[in-house]
């Protein structure tokens, strides 16, 4: 699977993308929006990711790319989720990320809808997900976050095909 943008390639994480993976997650900063990344974040954690996605689809876990660079990882399992390395960040990368797998997904999936959430507080992560259209559920839900050791409120949005064809 490869999925092209206008300026990025969204490919299958691989063990070749352990060490810019570990430094992206190594930045308390991104991995205090995640639930369930830890702080510090260290090769073996990146092997034990990988061996989790052994027997899952696909696209649960691409690797964002700029030439050989990955700026960070998008996914779509049981909901969209991503991060950025900090450093490319406010750049319009997520966005136009988030955008392309969003497309691919209902071009390729008969689903009806795309759940996703941000933690209360993260407008970068609030800004893509509105951005592409998906629109609060109403739902907060309690969420563990591994990073900050603590539960925090995790806020739903949805997207349906009907608002995404609406957008395309």
């Amino acid at each position: 699977m490869l999925i092209e943008t206008e300026r990025f390639t969204l490919r299958p994480l691989s063990v070749r993308d352990r060490d810019q993976v570990v430094k992206g997650l190594n930045d308390y900063e991104v991995t205090k929006w995640l639930t369930v990344v830890s702080f510090p974040y260290g090769p073996a954690d990146f092997d034990g990711f990988l061996a989790f996605l052994e027997d899952k689809p696909v696209h649960e876990a691409l690797a964002i790319c700029k030439g050989e660079g990955v700026l960070g990882v998008i996914g779509i399992g049981d909901s969209l989720g991503y991060w950025l390395a900090r450093s490319h960040q406010g750049q319009g990368v997520m966005t136009e990320a988030a955008r392309a797998l969003v497309d691919w997904y209902f071009c390729n999936t008969d689903a009806d809808t795309l759940l996703s959430g941000h933690f209360h507080g993260n407008h970068s992560s609030r800004n893509v997900l509105t951005k592409l259209g998906f629109m609060s559920t109403g739902q907060v839900e309690s969420a563990f976050c591994v990073s900050q050791n603590k539960t925090l409120d995790l806020v739903k949005l949805c997207l349906t095909r009907a608002d995404w064809e609406e957008r395309t």
